[in-house]
């Protein structure tokens, strides 16, 4: 089993994003290396049980922003989360995973191997429940908030306008995070979620790689679809 550490607001180690939080966690807990909290990190959210072609641009959007050079954090949950932490370590990108429960048991237990490779590429999996600690209903929504905290931006992939994922979108704007989500192209049908939350001019519409990367906030890139 991983070596669990701690790490206290006044130490060192603690997230500099978090610092000027009130409400940030007092203390967390991490396995892996906890200063890929310090690179420019976004947040890769969306729904669990998404189609085939929303995993496979979850993954292909983690692929191209870990080539990028940034960290991709969300909640290591089933579907697109895990999709995108996938496409991120593939690339030999960092990943920051949020868990709701204790880190001497990951959430969910299918995604064990990738929390573990998440950890082998330099990245890390960050609690704040101590050893023992089982998820609930609520640390769920606890987590979401970690995560818009921990994030310089989040971008949502695939979203329902009830389900779960708009608690970080509600949480991006709570901070001042800025929030993209992947919208279809003409004549396609978007996720309602991110439809909603672009026509509210909540967050931006973003269709390719040019306005990912755009969003992302790095100015070098080459243009090719998202689905190449």
């Amino acid at each position: 089993m991983w070596e669990i550490q701690s790490c206290q607001r006044s130490d060192e180690c603690y997230p500099k994003i978090l610092r000027d939080i009130k409400t940030a966690p007092d203390i967390l807990y991490y396995v892996g290396d906890i200063s890929a909290c310090e690179n420019i990190v976004i947040a890769v959210v969306g729904k669990r049980n998404a189609t085939e072609r929303y995993l496979k641009i979850a993954r292909r959007i983690g692929e191209i922003l870990a080539r990028q050079g940034f960290t991709i954090l969300n909640g290591l949950a089933a579907g697109v989360d895990a999709y995108a932490s996938e496409g991120a370590v593939e690339a030999n990108g960092r990943v920051v995973a949020v868990m709701p429960g204790g880190l001497d048991e990951v959430y969910p237990k299918s995604n064990q191997k990738l929390a573990e490779k998440i950890v082998q590429a330099g990245g890390c999996l960050i609690s704040e429940y101590p050893n023992g600690s089982r998820p609930q209903k609520y640390t769920f929504v606890r987590r979401d908030r970690i995560q818009a905290m921990l994030s310089n931006k989040v971008f949502i992939v695939d979203a329902e306008k009830n389900g779960g994922t708009m608690h970080t979108a509600e949480y991006a704007a709570k901070y001042a995070k800025p929030l993209g989500c992947f919208v279809e192209g003409t004549g396609m049908k978007s996720p309602a979620g991110n439809r909603l939350l672009v026509d509210s001019r909540k967050a931006s519409a973003v269709q390719d790689t040019e306005s990912l990367i755009e969003f992302a906030g790095q100015p070098d890139y080459a243009q090719m679809s998202l689905f190449v």
